[in-house]
C-alpha cells in the first residue's frame, strides 16, 4: 500500500471572524447534546415547538 500524505490547509481570519468561530465552538457541545436528546425521543414525546422559539 502506498504511503499516504497529509493535507495541510492554511486559513487566515480577521478578528471579527475569529470571535464568530469562538462563539460557534462555545455552543457546539450544547447543541450536540440537545440534538442527541431530540433523537432519543419517541415520536409521541417530540414537542411541536422548540424551547425558546417564541
Amino acid at each position: 500500500m502506498p504511503k499516504r500524505k497529509g493535507i495541510t490547509i492554511g486559513l487566515e481570519f480577521d478578528d471579527k471572524s475569529k470571535l464568530k468561530l469562538r462563539a460557534i465552538a462555545k455552543h457546539a457541545g450544547a447543541l450536540a447534546d440537545e440534538l442527541d436528546e431530540i433523537d432519543a425521543m419517541n415520536d409521541e414525546e417530540a414537542p411541536t415547538r422548540l424551547e425558546g422559539s417564541d
